[in-house]
């Protein structure tokens, strides 16, 4: 499990490229099923300030900011503690319920999630402990009047555009835990804006997932695959099986899918690069979300634990890092077609 305890959101200051969102997560001792206390939440808000970028963004809650281009954009984001969690589809999630003399995992459990109009998303409670299988933070990504409509696409102008860095205390880079930046995943999934513009509405689209390297170890499961793997829902039971959503990992933005073997295909490209001062994006690539207009598209960025990848295991579990974890997403957009 993995304090996050800390959101900042910033726009970069360069053409139709924005910072969609970056966590600090703190770590203590845990892996797949091991258990901790919790610990205590806070808040944090980050402002930025647009000028008059092709792209913005505001939280969801608070809907587009059509205030003009000196609009600062705020973002919020309560903390909560992480513990290792798995799903395919990030619809059904699944939890650690049992496993053997050999410590290997034998059985999984949906967690069952608070409701009411003040829970959170991911939320579960184990006695009167608050812990979640995953983080949430919804954004509306939208275009200012003037500029029309935009190919949303990962920003890789200028470094990874989706990057995990350890910080010390003091704020240097520190000596990252490999369980945490190697089990981690980071999934983008796209919706439709409500009427009211500050919510969303209709399917989700789980878009790509991301992960620091490939996978290509097995976890601590007693029915373990060498590879990208998740618990998936069938029958009405939860099996280990190979991940089918399509993911990307380090410097790898062409993604990859899994078939039913654990064979490889790849498919598209999702980052733009700079050109002078253009963004450009060769073909056969595939955006985050096409034709984003004024009132803009629902964007949801996850953050979890996942517990079957083979960095996320007992012998690999630490104590008292004193690291936080960064996590940051850049988007550009570019002028559609």
């Amino acid at each position: 499990m993995w304090r996050i305890n800390k959101l900042k959101i910033q726009l970069v200051q360069a053409a139709a490229c924005v910072m969609l969102a970056a966590f600090a997560l703190c770590a203590a001792t845990y892996a797949w099923y091991v258990a901790n206390n919790t610990v205590s939440a806070k808040t944090s808000t980050i402002s930025a300030t647009t000028n008059g970028f092709i792209l913005q963004i505001a939280t969801l809650d608070e809907g587009a900011q059509h205030g003009g281009n000196d609009k600062s954009l705020a973002a919020f984001s309560d903390g909560a503690t992480l513990s290792p969690a798995s799903s395919n589809d990030l619809s059904d999630w699944y939890i650690c319920q049992g496993w053997n003399n050999q410590g290997l995992i034998t059985s999984y459990v949906q967690p069952i999630f608070e409701t009411g109009p003040n829970a959170k998303p991911g939320n579960y409670k184990v006695g009167n402990d608050d812990y979640y299988a995953f983080i949430r933070s919804d954004y509306i990504v939208y275009t200012i009047n003037e500029t029309g409509l935009a190919d949303v696409y990962l920003d890789a102008s200028d470094g990874a555009p989706i990057a995990v860095t350890a910080k010390n205390a003091d704020g240097t880079v520190g000596s990252a835990s490999e369980t945490i930046t190697g089990s981690m995943r980071v999934a983008i999934t796209t919706q439709e804006v409500g009427s009211d513009g500050k919510s969303a509405t209709g399917p989700e689209s789980l878009r790509v997932v991301y992960a620091n390297n490939d996978e290509t170890g097995q976890g601590n499961d007693a029915q373990g695959k060498n590879g990208w793997t998740a618990i998936w829902k069938r029958d009405g039971g939860a099996v280990l099986d190979y991940a089918s959503y399509r993911h990307i990992f380090g410097g790898n933005y062409i993604d990859v899918t899994l078939d039913s073997n654990g064979a490889k295909t790849s498919g598209k490209n999702w980052v733009a690069t700079k050109d002078g001062d253009a963004y450009k994006v060769p073909d056969n690539s595939e955006a985050v979300v096409a034709r984003v207009g004024y009132d803009g598209i629902v964007v949801h960025v996850y953050i979890w634990m996942e517990g079957t990848d083979s960095d996320c295991v007992n012998g690999k579990s630490i104590e008292n890092d004193p690291c936080t974890y960064d996590v940051t997403v850049k988007l550009a957009g570019i002028a559609a077609a």
